[in-house]
């Protein structure tokens, strides 16, 4: 089961460094929020997309934990992302934090520095 993981972090980690060939900051935030909405089953998602504030977060990190529990393939898929995005370390709670504040928030407000 590691060989699969493995490639499909390689995968992941080969699209991050793709997107970023000559994109601005703010279009490769947006593609590396759209890879970790594209794993989220429908619930979840809608979930995270619902988040208002901060303190929403920590509910959908719930809901995150005991779906990657329910599905192997959701949770190698998050491990993947996560291993890309260098958070290996993070709980559930703050990864969905740290996609809703620093990608979903800061595209929605404007707040992502260019170029």
């Amino acid at each position: 089961m590691r060989a699969p993981r493995t490639f499909l972090a390689v995968l992941v980690a080969a699209a991050v460094t793709a997107a970023g060939c000559g994109s601005t900051r703010e279009e490769m935030r947006r593609e590396r929020l759209d890879t970790f909405r594209s794993v989220l089953p429908g619930e979840l998602l809608a979930a995270f997309d619902a988040i208002e504030a901060e303190t929403g977060c920590a509910a959908v990190g719930q809901m995150l934990s005991e779906a990657r529990a329910g599905d192997p393939r959701l949770d190698a898929a998050v491990d993947s992302i996560m291993h890309a995005e260098l958070i290996d370390t993070f709980s559930d709670v703050e990864v969905v934090t740290f996609f809703w504040l620093y990608f979903d928030h800061a595209l929605e407000t404007g707040t992502v520095r260019g170029p």
